[in-house]
């Protein structure tokens, strides 16, 4: 996994890049040491056991809240899996990987690894 230097990550959000939505989502250290992921719009839980993915649920707009830019650690990359529902894909890289299988252990899901 990543150290806490500061690196950068391009995310974006607009409703109108070259000409359709586009809305990054994000990792997010809280701060009782847990890691979870966002969407810039809306803030995402709600794991998956059955199947070993990581399942996130989007919250409604209206429930948003502020974070410091300094929480993010990097992007991450959700499939919508449902209107609300989205699976996270932790083959992007061994660091996401890693990452995923960590919030497995604090969620304490079963991982088939």
């Amino acid at each position: 996994m990543m150290d806490w230097r500061l690196h950068t990550d391009c995310l974006r959000c607009s409703p109108q890049f070259f000409g359709a939505p586009r809305f990054d989502c994000v990792s997010i250290q809280m701060i009782d040491e847990k890691v979870i992921l966002g969407h810039l719009l809306f803030l995402f839980e709600c794991p998956d056991k059955d199947l070993g993915l990581f399942r996130v649920r989007a919250r409604p707009r209206a429930e948003a809240q502020f974070i410091p830019l300094q929480s993010i650690i990097r992007g991450a990359l959700p499939v919508q899996d449902g209107y609300f529902d989205f699976l996270v894909v932790d083959t992007v890289d061994s660091d996401m990987f890693l990452r995923v299988k960590k919030m497995h252990l604090e969620a304490e899901h079963l991982i088939h690894v």
